[in-house]
């Protein structure tokens, strides 16, 4: 299980999200892309327009009869209808545990979690997720400016097995490249993180299409680190 976390909009959550669970299904593995975003853009973009989970289970319609659906070449779930239906998962916790233990029929592989900002450890759909006994993984995306509080953001998830550290969007200059890299390398201790990278400013990622097939190295090495469960530092 991987989440796909920041405390930024706009940094590329779902847009990782996405690319990983299409590049993972690629390689022939069975995917899970939960979206847990409350305004359901990864959805949108996918073609998912029906309902979410939490309305599925307010309406007393079978849970992920329709919240879950199978697009391109993985599993989506839905969890928001709208934002509002976010108030509600509350009064609805073990239903949502509940609709989640059914994951374990699909015989899924992985699991992406395009979360939305600043998704907490103790986040109702977290600890659900959790109950599946699955190995957890976080990606923590940034960029130089939010660096500091994505760094203590990062801190309060002591729950997962494997952290990586991304700067992503960075201008594909030399100065700002090195500028980058200077601080990545001299200011942050690389003892919080199991990898580190710097993911320059791609225009095909920036307007991530998922009908196109694109390749990105970047991307590829720090997901080849996270199932290999490697040390890396990704940053030239």
């Amino acid at each position: 299980m991987i989440y796909i976390l920041g405390v930024k909009g706009g940094i590329g959550k779902t847009t990782f999200s996405i690319y990983f669970a299409k590049h993972l299904s690629s390689l022939g593995k069975k995917v899970l892309y939960i979206d847990c975003d409350y305004l359901s853009f990864g959805s949108l973009i996918l073609g998912h327009k029906n309902i979410g989970l939490v309305r599925e289970i307010e309406n007393r319609l079978p849970p992920l009869s329709r919240s879950l659906e199978y697009i391109s070449s993985f599993y989506v779930l839905k969890l928001f209808t709208d934002p509002l239906d976010s108030s509600k998962i509350y009064r609805l916790e073990e239903k949502i545990y509940n609709a989640f233990e059914k994951i374990k029929d699909l015989d899924i592989e992985y699991i992406i979690l395009d979360s939305t900002v600043g998704l907490m450890p103790d986040d109702i759909i977290i600890k659900s997720l959790e109950k599946l006994s699955i190995l957890e993984k976080g990606v923590y995306l940034t960029d130089i400016g939010s660096l500091n509080a994505t760094i203590r953001y990062a801190k309060m998830w002591s729950n997962l097995q494997y952290k990586a550290l991304v700067v992503n969007m960075v201008p594909p200059i030399p100065e700002e490249l090195s500028e980058a890299i200077s601080i990545v390398k001299n200011v942050y201790p690389y003892n919080m993180f199991n990898t580190i990278a710097i993911v320059p400013f791609d225009e095909e990622l920036y307007n991530y299409n998922p009908s196109r097939e694109i390749q990105n190295k970047r991307l590829n090495l720090i997901l080849l680190s996270m199932l290999n469960n490697s040390d890396n530092i990704i940053i030239n």
